[in-house]
């Protein structure tokens, strides 16, 4: 029998309609969404979607955070990147 093999995501580059959780209908976009609406951490995207883990996708949504959190912040409160350059696809220069 064949092992599958999943690939992992690169986040910082997948498109907005790239799947989270196909099941519930979960998209990028609905996470980047919901950081924007103010959920910043994993619990409170997760209650706010109505994911739970046994979804599965609780190391996916810590990833999507992690990239897009410090950007969203740094939109919002000005100023340089505040989360490192690990993932980015920003042309900051650091």
């Amino acid at each position: 029998m064949e092992e599958m093999v999943l690939e992992k995501v690169d986040w910082s580059r997948a498109p907005a309609d790239t799947p989270v959780c196909e099941e519930k209908g979960i998209f990028l976009r609905d996470i980047v969404q919901s950081i924007l609406d103010g959920y910043d951490t994993a619990p409170d995207v997760m209650e706010f979607l109505k994911l739970t883990d046994d979804d599965g996708v609780t190391e996916d949504v810590n990833a999507i955070l992690d990239i897009f959190v410090p950007v969203i912040n740094s939109w919002r409160f000005g100023g340089g990147c505040a989360g490192g350059c690990e993932g980015c696809a920003g042309g900051c220069g650091g």
